[in-house]
């Protein structure tokens, strides 16, 4: 991409030493962060976490390569969502469970009996089948995060649940971590200006989203980081690289074991790399395209999701007709606002015109990033990003049809958060006035860093601590002074370490490093991008676009 004279420069990324420290110091924040939302987060709070933790357990424990999606969960985590609060969206289970709205309302004397009988629970349940008919659902998802973490798994057999579900968040959030330095990358190969791409790096940093995705059981971590490996390599030259196509689809079959939302990948390679693509295609489908045969020889779909599965007898033409009827304003209203910030299993959200405020922005975005697609790197972005709005609007098909919903889960955008940071700050360079252009990545890193710290200590710590609770339209009550006043901030912490290994002082020191970390990404993308270095390299990248 580029001249060749561009591509042989920039094929090898030597960096400075400054431009090193810094991307540790985002790195290593970014850790920080991450560290504390892990150990913040209630058991269970995480998108699906339960059933992926049975998927690593019976893997680990069962000796399972490959977990049926029938399987029953465990007669432990069946007795730990009765016992611990759980999420909002499980309200109407069958199970006998309460959730956090519920469970602060009790008496403290319950409270603590739950949680005394939740630490007694005897090992051996641990491998015990739970009767009532829950199933390991997430079974039905590549198998590539749970292999990764089944060692972790067995070698904790003996441990504590939750010591275990901690320990498999923070090796998710090692993994997710790998995200900032190839968002870096992917900004690298597009502005050319290393400090550009820390900016671009410590945005991805602050973001509570992206936070809440990947600090939780779950693949998303993997599914992230080698999505963003496949945006960034396919920006790398090919002719001067032998074995190109060779890394290309083994990242891209290593994603497709991940998560199925890699077959959009699939497609964006083939309609940008046409005939190049097909070695790259040809190695991904002999690492990963074992795994979407089984699942055409065994439910008779491609990706095996359980609408998919569920609708494979309905025909196409049906399909096409309900989509027609689908408010699809709303349906990317809703993808959009759960990317943005959607608090977890408990659905946690702000005022709607803070929603509105990062609309604004991204429409701006896009205006302008339309301009440039005729730049072969932001040709590549922009496919990218738009064959997983593809694949986000087939799954909205699918929960309208399955289940009446418009919308679909905005926090997989996550997938694209390299090629989407950069894709806006194109965006912006190119339609707003240059004596604007210095304070646009600051501008946005400092605006994720304030949802992001309302987010965390003014709703989700509040929420999960009993403070403030859901109204019966859903929504979450407003915090008040005399409700925190009414706890005191050591008994916050306190109740924040409910039903995990810890006290409430190790929470009340993460927490510190926490929002040191989160003012420190603040603060260094202020001093990288306010420079007069970074302004100038965007002043000649909008020249050259």
């Amino acid at each position: 991409m580029g001249t060749p004279q561009e591509r042989e420069a920039h094929v090898i990324i030597k960096l400075p030493m400054q431009t090193r420290r810094w991307l540790i110091v985002l790195w290593f924040c970014f850790l920080a962060r991450l560290s504390f939302y892990a150990m913040a987060l209630p058991l269970w709070e995480g998108y699906d976490e339960w059933p992926h933790f049975v998927v690593i357990r019976l893997m680990a424990l069962h000796h399972q390569a490959l977990v049926a999606r029938e399987a029953p969960i465990l007669r432990d985590v069946k007795a730990s969502l009765e016992l611990a609060p759980v999420p909002w969206e499980l309200r109407n289970y069958t199970f006998p469970s309460i959730t956090q709205d519920q469970f602060w309302m009790l008496p403290a004397k319950e409270r603590a009996a739950r949680e005394n009988a939740f630490r007694t629970m005897p090992n051996s349940w641990s491998r015990e089948d739970a009767p009532g008919g829950l199933q390991a659902y997430e079974a039905l998802q590549p198998p590539l995060y749970y292999w990764l973490m089944a060692p972790a798994m067995y070698l904790m057999r003996d441990c504590s649940m939750s010591l275990q579900v901690l320990v498999l968040r923070w090796l998710s959030v090692l993994i997710a971590s790998l995200t900032v330095p190839l968002a870096f990358g992917i900004g690298k190969e597009i502005f050319r200006d290393a400090r550009t791409a820390l900016g671009c790096s410590a945005l991805v940093a602050v973001m509570p989203g992206l936070a809440l995705d990947v600090a939780r059981v779950g693949n998303d971590c993997v599914s992230v980081v080698l999505f963003s490996a496949a945006i960034w390599w396919g920006l790398k030259k090919t002719a001067d690289h032998k074995h190109w196509a060779l890394y290309f689809g083994v990242i891209v079959g290593c994603g497709l074991l991940a998560k199925a939302y890699f077959l959009t990948l699939v497609l964006a390679i083939a309609l940008f790399f046409k005939r190049r693509s097909i070695p790259i295609l040809l190695v991904s489908v002999l690492v990963g395209g074992w795994w979407y045969l089984r699942n055409l020889l065994t439910n008779g779909t491609l990706s095996g999701l359980s609408e998919a599965v569920e609708l494979r007898q309905v025909g196409p033409i049906t399909m096409l007709k309900q989509a027609m009827t689908i408010s699809w304003p709303r349906a990317i209203d809703t993808i959009l606002l759960s990317h943005f910030y959607f608090g977890g299993w408990s659905s946690l959200t702000v005022r709607s015109w803070i929603y509105h405020v990062f609309y604004l922005i991204a429409f701006l975005a896009f205006l302008g990033t339309i301009q440039l697609l005729r730049r072969k790197e932001i040709e590549w972005l922009g496919i990218v990003y738009g064959t997983f709005w593809l694949g986000q609007f087939y799954n909205v098909v699918l929960l309208f049809v399955r289940k009446g919903l418009p919308g679909s889960m905005g926090w997989y955008m996550y997938a694209v958060v390299g090629a989407e940071v950069s894709l806006c700050a194109i965006g912006l360079f190119r339609i707003l006035p240059r004596w604007l252009h210095r304070g646009i990545l600051p501008f946005g890193t400092l605006l994720f860093g304030l949802l992001d710290l309302y987010t965390m200590n003014i709703v989700a710590i509040p929420y999960y601590t009993g403070m403030i609770r859901h109204r019966a339209n859903g929504a979450i009550a407003a915090l008040h002074f005399s409700e925190f006043k009414a706890i005191g901030f050591h008994e916050t912490f306190t109740r924040l370490a409910t039903f995990k290994p810890m006290s409430g002082d190790v929470l009340i020191v993460l927490w510190s490093v926490y929002l040191l970390a989160t003012a420190a990404i603040i603060a260094a993308e202020l001093t990288i991008c306010l420079s007069a270095a970074a302004a100038s390299a965007e002043r000649k990248f909008v020249d050259r676009a």
